[in-house]
């Protein structure tokens, strides 16, 4: 059974699905970039390579521990097939060349909302992973297209005065394979003395709503007349439940001093 894209051209999403065979069109001039939601154990494959020196008719590029490959092939009239272990299953791929070859194939996972609801919430080590990818955005859209299409981001610029200190919302990113936020905030000092607060107990004031912050990697403390950059993680709601929080909401960060 060949699996069919959910939308026509270039960018391809696809459920996930073990039983399907994904059809993949390759080209000669661009890499096709296939990415899955968490990191591809293993990659086997016939009339593909990773090693460009075999001269193979499709060259296969990865990276151990990464959640995607890309595909290109070294000949006019290429063909080949992949399977792809992921989370303890095999995912079967046919590569055939054409001349408008797909640029980004993205799979996804469609669990039901019981189990959305129940996921656990992701590790430390998971968030901080996604601080850095919010914080080169800019370079990974550049470099690495592909990478950031599950990334939602806006720049709402809200701005909080409180005292001397002014409280920037510059950049809201978004993981929904994660149920994460990702806030980059700009703390303002204008006064004389130095600003502390306690980094744990920051929080995001949604509506009437207020999210504890899940990581951060705030200092907890503000220079006087200086600026600090912080970054704030918050996962799902209050109660543990998936929060699936829109971007399009108006953010706005709770501090509180420190004697």
């Amino acid at each position: 059974m060949l699996a069919s894209g959910i939308a026509a051209g270039p960018v391809k999403r696809y459920p996930l699905d073990d039983r399907s065979v994904y059809a993949v069109r390759v080209g000669t001039e661009v890499p096709t970039t296939v990415i899955f939601p968490g990191p591809v154990t293993a990659l086997d494959g016939a009339g593909v390579s990773q090693r460009a020196e075999d001269a193979p008719p499709i060259l296969i590029s990865h990276q151990p521990g990464t959640r995607f490959f890309s595909v290109r092939a070294l000949q006019a009239d290429a063909v080949g097939a992949a399977n792809v272990i992921f989370r303890d299953r095999v995912f079967a791929f046919s590569f055939t060349t054409e001349a408008e070859p797909d640029r980004t194939v993205t799979f996804y996972e469609h669990p039901a909302k019981t189990e959305r609801r129940d996921a656990a919430r992701p590790m430390p080590h998971q968030l901080f992973a996604l601080i850095d990818q919010a914080k080169e955005f800019a370079a990974l859209s550049e470099q690495y297209p592909a990478l950031v299409q599950r990334i939602e981001r806006t720049t709402p610029e809200t701005t909080t005065l409180a005292g001397d200190i002014t409280t920037i919302i510059e950049e809201v990113f978004r993981f929904d394979d994660e149920d994460a936020l990702i806030l980059r905030v700009r703390f303002e000092n204008r006064g004389k003395h130095a600003f502390r607060y306690a980094p744990a107990q920051l929080e995001v004031r949604i509506g009437q709503a207020c999210y504890p912050v899940a990581l951060t990697d705030a200092r907890g403390e503000v220079p006087a007349e200086h600026a600090e950059i912080v970054m704030i993680a918050i996962v799902g709601n209050p109660d543990g439940s998936r929060g699936d929080i829109s971007i399009k909401n108006t953010f706005s960060v709770v501090v509180s001093p420190l004697p």
